[in-house]
């Protein structure tokens, strides 16, 4: 719960709701509901990221159903383009295989946001046709290693 304003503060930075899929800032109010159902929620999963003990982004993951879930993640605008996006999608997938059972991890990237695509992909997503993704999204998965 002490994350709650940090996050807050985040999810209305102008950079990523340029890159978010609501594209609209979220009242105080709102924010507070979902922060509370995100830390009780028992199929979801969200992880604050850290470089060098500094709060850069977050990693979420909501689990669909037995076999998906499905990942959000965004860093801050000054510690993108460094490749850190992709070490945190291959750690937050990595540790969600090892809490859940689920056999695949899906990731619903806008088509405008050619760098969030590209990490993905250089994170071992694989480009696919699911029908889950909202429209003007690409669909990604990466699929569980035996």
């Amino acid at each position: 719960m002490d994350d709650r304003e940090m996050v807050f503060g985040w999810r209305n930075d102008p950079f990523i709701l340029a890159r978010g899929s609501l594209h609209r800032k979220v009242s105080w109010e709102e924010h507070e509901a979902w922060f509370e159902r995100t830390i009780l929620e028992r199929n979801r999963k969200m992880f604050i990221v850290l470089q060098q003990n500094d709060p850069i982004g977050q990693i979420r993951f909501d689990r669909e159903d037995e076999r998906d879930c499905i990942v959000s993640v965004y860093l801050l605008g000054a510690f993108t383009g460094r490749g850190w996006g992709v070490q945190v999608i291959r750690m937050g997938c990595a540790e969600v295989f090892r809490a859940w059972d689920v056999e695949r991890v899906i990731a619903c990237v806008r088509v405008d946001n050619p760098g969030a695509r590209s990490g993905f992909l250089k994170a071992g997503f694989e480009e696919t046709e699911l029908g889950i993704c909202p429209a003007e999204h690409y669909s990604l998965v990466l699929s569980r290693k035996e």
